[in-house]
């Protein structure tokens, strides 16, 4: 099984880009073998997905220094240096989801899409710099998990 999970908190406006992303992607017609997940702010709740898993995307906002929209590719690797780099605005990092998840010797290829959010305040809805990338994200989320 394939995943996508779209990470976030929707309260916070751009913050939860990645749940907007799957509610964006269930109008879309996904392979089979594809498989949707809210993963909210599930932190360590994720690693279930990950056991029997041939691939996973995850999406989520990320604290970057890029223009809002702006969307980065990486993977568990680029969290392994000295200066951890903080990929979700949540209190648990993907990269002790990612530890942990090896450690249990279920850690499957990983790409991770992280957006650059322009308004995490209070709100429902994606600021319009965040809501205008939604077609392009979902396209390179797309490409991604067909590529696996």
């Amino acid at each position: 099984m394939k995943r996508i999970i779209g990470c976030g908190n929707l309260l916070l406006k751009d913050e939860g880009v990645g749940i907007h992303l799957i509610e964006f992607l269930k109008k879309d017609k996904l392979p089979e073998d594809v498989e949707l997940i809210d993963g909210a702010t599930a932190g360590f709740d994720l690693l279930p997905y990950f056991e029997d898993a041939e691939k996973i995307v995850i999406v989520d906002a990320i604290r970057a220094e890029g223009p809002p929209g702006e969307i980065y590719k990486f993977t568990p690797k680029d969290f392994d240096t000295d200066h951890t780099l903080k990929a979700s605005l949540h209190d648990i990092t993907l990269d002790e989801v990612f530890k942990i998840a090896g450690k249990l010797g279920m850690l499957p290829p990983i790409t991770i899409f992280g957006v650059q959010p322009k308004d995490i305040t209070w709100g429902m809805e994606l600021s319009q710099e965040i809501g205008k990338i939604l077609p392009r994200l979902a396209q390179l989320v797309k490409e991604e998990i067909k590529n696996a």
